[in-house]
């Protein structure tokens, strides 16, 4: 009898069935991954730029500063040239103004260190010092003679024949030093200067009484 109901409400009644709708089961989201944007690279702040190619070889700077030091030199060198050919002259001209023993015995003077100076330079500033005064003196051309060529004008000096001889055995003693670099002894080059100093000394004309000076 129910089931009879039923079916008549249906029959006669289908605007009171309440559809039934299909009922889905409620899906989980899926969990969705972030999608991460791509990074942007760091910003490398010690980068350089490039230093171009260094040419390889011969730097031309360089042959400016050769040339300005060969200059330099080169100027000081005339500085000194000059300098000293100044003060040659300057001492020519002072011993030009001397009587021929002043300027002698003040060049022997400059002789007495002897220690300190070299055998060969000694015998040839010795040597020299005399033939001046002899040329100065008895107006033979001494510094432009040989010793051989000088020996025998010696005699006809007028001067004590032991000083002449002396002079000459001076003479032969310095020769072998200046051109034969045998080393003197510092003994005879005190005797030799004594000498020298001693001939210079005995030729220069003696002063008469009352004569002026």
């Amino acid at each position: 009898m129910r089931l009879l109901t039923i079916f008549s409400i249906i029959l006669f009644f289908p605007f009171l069935i309440i559809p039934v709708l299909p009922v889905k089961a409620q899906q989980q989201p899926e969990s969705v991954t972030p999608v991460q944007q791509p990074q942007e690279p760091d910003v490398m702040t010690n980068i350089h730029d490039i230093k171009p190619p260094e040419p390889a070889g011969f730097d031309p700077a360089l042959l400016w500063y050769v040339l300005i030091a060969v200059i330099a030199i080169a100027l000081i060198l005339l500085l000194v040239f000059l300098w000293k050919k100044r003060k040659k002259r300057i001492k020519h001209s002072v011993a030009a103004s001397l009587l021929p023993e002043e300027a002698a015995l003040l060049a022997l003077d400059e002789l007495l260190d002897i220690e300190n100076i070299d055998g060969k330079d000694f015998y040839f500033r010795l040597s020299l010092i005399l033939r001046h005064y002899i040329n100065d003196r008895y107006e033979i051309n001494a510094p432009e003679m040989t010793t051989e060529e000088l020996v025998p004008k010696m005699d006809r000096l007028g001067i004590d024949k032991k000083l002449v001889q002396s002079l000459k055995e001076l003479f032969h003693t310095a020769d072998p030093v200046k051109f034969a670099g045998i080393y003197p002894v510092a003994s005879r080059m005190e005797s030799d200067l004594a000498f020298g100093r001693k001939f210079v000394k005995e030729t220069t004309p003696k002063e008469e009484p009352g004569e002026d000076k």
